[in-house]
């Protein structure tokens, strides 16, 4: 049997699998920049002076894309630091839903210390990142089950205990102008509200229900 000696396309191909790669300081400690993009199987590639492929880090065509605009591409340990370029953060400890609380593009950082680990965020992708207006708004983005969504945030109890105060002394003025006065259930309900508004009672979680009689 005669061996089949591979020349020009797929010599590239087989030493270079993944066609498009990053380049870095391999002997860098901590973390580093790219350094260099490789398209293996373009005309101006020249294999000999190619790293191998194991000094790289491959790319995907949809890295290699992003890459081409990026400024500060941050590697560790071999590996992109942050391979999705694109991310929403948000607090992991917090039930869902919850709040997106920030957006960050991590190939046009310089220093990305600060930045949440790529597996605590949501990656994002360019077309949700470019889409300003809907997607990618300062407000009204939450998390939930690994997906962005529309939120809202809840209104606080005391918040709302403070709104249904407003209520009980527009019936107050009622009553007096109605030489009425408040039913008991009525003055314990705005007892009760009083105690949320102040902050007193922390251990209600929603506003109790308002009495079916008021005045008596």
């Amino acid at each position: 049997m005669t061996d089949t000696v591979l020349t020009g396309a797929a010599l590239i191909a087989s030493a270079y699998p993944a066609r498009y790669y990053a380049q870095y300081d391999r002997a860098a400690t901590g973390i580093t920049l790219v350094t260099g993009l490789v398209d293996t199987q373009a005309d101006d590639a020249r294999i000999n002076a190619l790293p191998a492929a194991a000094d790289m880090i491959a790319l995907t065509p949809a890295q290699w894309s992003l890459a081409q605009r990026a400024q500060s591409i941050h590697v560790q340990d071999g590996k992109l630091l942050h391979p999705a370029r694109y991310y929403a953060s948000f607090d992991l400890s917090a039930a869902q839903p919850t709040p997106v609380l920030g957006w960050y593009d991590t190939w046009a950082m310089s220093n990305v210390a600060n930045v949440p680990a790529a597996s605590d965020m949501i990656a994002v992708a360019e077309k949700d990142w470019d889409d300003i207006t809907a997607f990618r708004k300062s407000n009204g983005r939450g998390v939930q089950d690994g997906k962005i969504i529309d939120y809202t945030p809840p209104v606080p109890l005391s918040v709302q205990a403070q709104a249904e105060q407003s209520w009980i002394q527009q019936q107050e003025s009622r009553a007096f102008v109605r030489g009425q006065k408040f039913t008991a259930e009525m003055l314990a309900y705005a007892d009760a509200i009083e105690a949320i508004a102040e902050g007193t009672d922390t251990a209600s979680t929603r506003l109790p229900d308002r009495p079916a009689t008021i005045m008596s």
